[in-house]
């Protein structure tokens, strides 16, 4: 229901503010970031952040008011130790990314994870991504 009345509220809002369009631009606006070093191994990092936010943003299409809605996630691989994960949301004729976490292999840290939400609003999300890397508030998604 939340998300139905975020979408429903973002299509309305896409005429009077821009929404990120790609990867780049959220990470460019850099809103909501959040970023830290997780002492797991690089695949189980991945995974777990796969399986939350498939879980969280991921609704598949729905009827909403005035039309239909698509949030799907997009793995995209830049190389073996780089991963970006993207909640994107298509509602009507509008396409754009919502969260991204980037997940990245260091020499200090095993898999380096950075997390932008599209607005200052996603603060609490992008900070979430911590908890569930400990292993905390796996039931939560905001």
């Amino acid at each position: 229901m939340k998300s139905s009345f975020v979408l429903i509220s973002l299509m309305f809002l896409s005429g009077c503010a821009s929404v990120p369009k790609s990867v780049d631009e959220l990470r460019a606006a850099g809103k909501a970031k959040s970023s830290f070093c997780s002492n797991k191994p690089f695949n189980e990092t991945v995974e777990l952040i796969e399986r939350q936010v498939k879980k969280c943003f991921a609704h598949g299409k729905q009827d909403i008011y005035g039309g239909t809605s698509d949030t799907f996630i997009e793995k995209i691989e830049a190389d073996s130790n780089s991963i970006t994960l993207a909640s994107v949301a298509h509602v009507n004729w509008n396409r754009f990314y919502q969260i991204i976490v980037d997940v990245s292999s260091q020499d200090k840290c095993p898999a380096f994870v950075e997390a932008y939400g599209m607005s200052s609003n996603w603060s609490k999300t992008t900070g979430l991504v911590q908890d569930w890397i400990s292993g905390n508030n796996l039931d939560k998604c905001d």
